[in-house]
């Protein structure tokens, strides 16, 4: 290694993990080029985001390699060739023009880190950029850090870095538990969630501004139970060096008294700057920028540590006069919201009315389904109100909030700071509430049963406490599919509560799903009276999920494509996401399935709704598999949740997934275990009803396939009798594949065949080519083990096409190779004198495949494996296993 930092990386790794799971992922990347290649990424983040500690952690990742860091300086940014001349020096080249000839050998592995890469003279770049994209023989990676947008000019056109780079990323801001292990570690100081909360609100996150913060006071500082937030005094100097006027100071300070900036005439108001020279000289100073806005113009500061710095150096009773100046302004546009803040920015008093009137507008926007916009109001009262109880009362609303808005990560940090010690209905439903969103099974039903039995014990019901448990017990019985009891408190929530609640129209549109799980029948699809925009997807949602489930993946589609952009949305979107997809699948349309598949798992991610993602696994791990893209399918594999403690939303289709792919590879333990989890899943009540989590008829043909006919003909007769009465023709269909396999089994051949003619009929008037596409394949493999070769050939050729309209490639591919082991398909005309079926044998046991495997994969006995490998190595001159790949090779080369 060229140059190195003294660096202990666990300090990094403790300040920033998420960057430095950044740094894990570049690292792999590098590692990963081959000879002749280069890589050229793009790190950026705020002045002070951990840009050098990055770089210093990157070098301790890549051991072994040759790694030059150099920075980038102001002064010599026209200066010619000096960075390069630079990076020429630390790598020993002789001069600028000699770098190639050290890093394009055969053996040569290069990291080339630029520091301030916006002050690189341009040449330099150009040619190191350059190096990347034109590598012979080595390997390379060009890393160049810096602000969030470069853009450079290459012969009079302007370019951006972040899109010529291979690889950009962004330095994210520190969260609230990073800032509290920073504290920890940096100034030993245990600071609380909401301590830390408050540096991150003025410093933005930005960890050398946090470093700042924390260094202005002692360590002993912040050993105190509730310490205060210094303001650095270097803060206060950085801004006076930028103001070069006094002037400048009172339109400075109408803006820090707004939040996230505002308008630019209330700033005029709040600044005595009826011309607005002053905000035009303030923007041109770089003080202050105009935000981007459809309405009027709005201003805000450019650094949010201005806004701490303006509000320490400024008098309370003046602080109060802006914001009632500013209250009376929103309340002439009546805009309500902004007016009652700023009042309760304005109250110095503890006891002002202020401050519960904001607190019961966060409780009526609430009610009304904007709850980001309640969160924020209650939040703001909580930190206003001088009382404990109503403080913490407002703050659990603020959660409860935040969580129906699906902000899972603010909600958590938000918890951090409650005192758990006490305990009730409102803080229990809302912890069970958040328990369900991050999948914890035990501790959800734990504390919403609790809850619940309190709640019941009082007369009368509480108002608020009791129609929101009512729907939160409704949403745990979906997840945890009991639709008995969902009902049970979907008819309670519509008790509770007035005609036109929330909670009331949720519930009976999940209700929807409870009582089609129960009869078994598609309800009608009408709309509840005073459901809004909101409650209107919950409904297309619920009515998408059963009309797939009836056998109409047409009208699912139309109804999960419906969105709403509200906050609070985002947890329905999701649900739409994992079922769109599934639909999409049904119907063959699997480009629009994957891309599906991947929007949600992003929206899963964004969100912290992990409770959904296994829906999304097992459609995105389904399309991998048949397309034959096995890393992907193994990545979606990984992801699924395999915690003993999930939802039945959860679990199901996470062993369904798993069945499936492991069937697909002929991978027999895998679906070996994974079926026996099914079966213990199914045990409980109401999984196993008609069209919801088809499962059966997988596990019943793979259990035929490795000699499990006992197993297969009792889960066959089972769910032959959970069928009786249900109109779910594919439900009927799919499993009328291992009930003809069985058949077949027992000697009844023309009864056998029948019933798959029997399944395809069925599927005649749906529009479900994956599944007919799956029984055709399944028919072929059936008719050629009982010699009907032609027959089979037809149904394999009727699959091969289904299977290429889809984009199934892999699927395919076995398609066609059934056809050629028939001996009617496509030939290989490198087979060596060998016949179709010996052929593809031969090649199977060449590639590792052991002779039982290659039964299971051919559906053949072993024995029948055994007799026709025998006649393989006769006809090739070979004498075991161990020379059949060579064998292979030598008689495809003389074809």
């Amino acid at each position: 290694m060229v140059a190195s930092v003294p660096f202990t990386p666990s300090s990094f790794q403790v300040f920033l993990p998420r960057a430095s799971i950044i740094v894990q992922e570049v690292s792999s990347l590098i590692k990963s080029l081959e000879s002749g290649d280069g890589k050229l990424f793009h790190i950026s983040g705020q002045p002070g985001a951990g840009k050098t500690e990055f770089g210093m952690q990157l070098i301790e990742e890549l051991q072994g390699w040759t790694i030059v860091r150099a920075t980038a300086l102001s002064w010599l940014k026209n200066s010619p060739r000096n960075l390069l001349g630079h990076v020429a020096h630390k790598l020993g080249a002789h001069s600028a023009n000699s770098i190639r000839g050290v890093i394009d050998r055969l053996d040569a592995a290069t990291v080339v880190i630029v520091d301030d890469v916006h002050w690189a003279d341009i040449e330099s770049l150009q040619k190191l950029i350059e190096y990347s994209m034109r590598m012979v023989s080595g390997r390379f990676a060009l890393i160049m850090i810096g602000l969030d947008e470069e853009e450079l000019v290459f012969h009079d056109e302007v370019v951006s870095l972040p899109s010529i780079a291979d690889a950009t990323y962004v330095l994210p801001p520190m969260s609230i538990e990073e800032i509290r292990q920073l504290a920890l570690t940096d100034v030993r100081g245990r600071i609380s969630a909401t301590t830390a909360t408050d540096i991150q609100r003025i410093t933005g996150g930005v960890y050398g501004r946090v470093k700042e913060v924390l260094h202005a006071e002692s360590p002993d500082h912040w050993k105190l139970p509730s310490p205060n937030i210094p303001i650095p005094q270097s803060w206060w100097a950085n801004l006076n060096r930028r103001v070069s006027s006094q002037r400048f100071w009172p339109v400075l300070l109408a803006v820090a008294v707004l939040p996230a900036g505002g308008p630019i005439d209330l700033v005029k108001l709040l600044g005595n700057d009826p011309t607005g020279m002053l905000c035009d000289d303030a923007v041109r100073a770089g003080l202050l920028r105009v935000l981007p806005s459809d309405g009027p113009p709005q201003l805000d500061l450019v650094l949010p540590m201005d806004r701490a710095v303006l509000r320490s150096r400024t008098p309370l009773n003046t602080l109060a006069e802006l914001h009632n100046t500013a209250a009376d302004y929103y309340s002439r546009w009546n805009h309500v919201d902004a007016t009652l803040q700023h009042q309760a920015f304005a109250a110095l008093d503890p006891e002002n009315p202020a401050v519960r009137a904001l607190a019961q507008r966060g409780y009526a926007l609430g009610r009304a389904g904007h709850w980001m916009e309640a969160a924020h109001a209650l939040a703001l009262a909580a930190n206003r109100t001088a009382h404990r109880e109503e403080s913490n009362k407002y703050l659990l609303e603020s959660i409860d909030s935040l969580i129906s808005a699906s902000d899972l990560p603010q909600a958590r940090s938000k918890v951090a700071t409650l005192d758990l010690g006490e305990s009730g209905i409102q803080q229990e439903s809302m912890l069970g509430y958040l328990a369900i969103h991050e999948g914890r099974r035990s501790e959800a039903r734990n504390l919403l049963d609790r809850a619940a039995s309190e709640l019941l014990s009082q007369h009368p019901i509480d108002p608020i406490h009791g129609p929101r448990m009512a729907q939160r017990k409704v949403l745990l019985n979906l997840v945890d599919w009991r639709p008995d009891e969902l009902l049970v408190w979907a008819n309670r929530a519509v008790a509770w509560t007035d005609e036109d609640a929330g909670e009331k129209i949720e519930a009976q549109s999940i209700s929807l799903i409870g009582q089609s799980v129960l009869d078994g029948k598609l309800p009608e699809d009408k709309p509840i009276p005073g459901e809004t925009t909101l409650h209107a997807q919950r409904r297309h949602m619920a009515m998408g999920w059963l009309s797939m489930v009836h056998d109409d993946p047409v009208t699912a589609r139309q109804k999960l494509e419906r969105r709403s952009s509200i906050s609070g949305s985002e947890r329905i979107s999701l649900w739409q996401d994992g079922w769109l997809a599934r639909s999409l699948l049904l119907l063959g349309e699997w480009e629009e399935a994957a891309r599906t598949v991947e929007i949600g798992l992003a929206r899963a991610e964004q969100f912290g709704i992990r409770f959904l993602e296994p829906l999304l696994l097992w459609t995105g791990a389904t399309v991998a598999t048949a397309r034959g893209n096995d890393d992907l399918a193994r990545n979606y594999m990984r992801r699924l949740s395999a915690d003993q403690d999930a939802f039945i939303i959860q679990s199901m289709p996470s062993a369904m997934c798993r069945l499936w792919v492991h069937r697909q590879r002929n991978e027999i333990p895998g679906a070996i275990v994974a079926g026996e989890q099914l079966e213990k899943l199914a045990s409980k009540e109401y999984v196993n009803a008609p069209g919801f989590w088809p499962w059966q008829d997988v596990h019943a043909t793979h259990l035929i396939r490795i000699g499990e006919i006992e197993r297969a003909e009792n889960l066959v007769n089972s769910t032959l009798e959970e069928l009786k009465g249900s109109t779910i023709a594919s439900a009927h269909a799919k499993i009328a594949v291992p009930d003809a396999m069985l058949l077949i089994h027992h000697g009844d051949i023309k009864k056998g065949f029948q019933r798959f003619e029997d399944a395809l009929d069925m599927l005649d008037p749906l529009t479900l080519p994956y599944y007919r596409a799956r029984i055709c394949f399944e028919y072929g493999q059936a008719l050629r083990r009982q010699g009907q070769r032609r027959r089979a050939d037809e149904q394999f050729a009727r699959a091969s096409s289904l299977f290429q309209d889809m984009g199934a490639n892999a699927m395919v591919t076995l398609a066609n190779r059934e056809r050629r082991v028939g001996g009617l398909g496509q030939r290989s005309e490198q087979s060596g004198g060998l016949t179709p079926q010996e052929f593809e044998i031969a090649r199977l046991v060449a590639s590792g495949h052991s002779n039982r495997e290659v039964a299971q994969e051919l559906f053949l006995s072993p024995k029948t494996v055994e007799y026709h490998l025998t006649r393989v190595y006769k006809k090739l001159g070979i004498r075991n296993r161990m020379e059949l790949a060579e064998a292979l090779k030598r008689y495809s080369h003389r074809s």
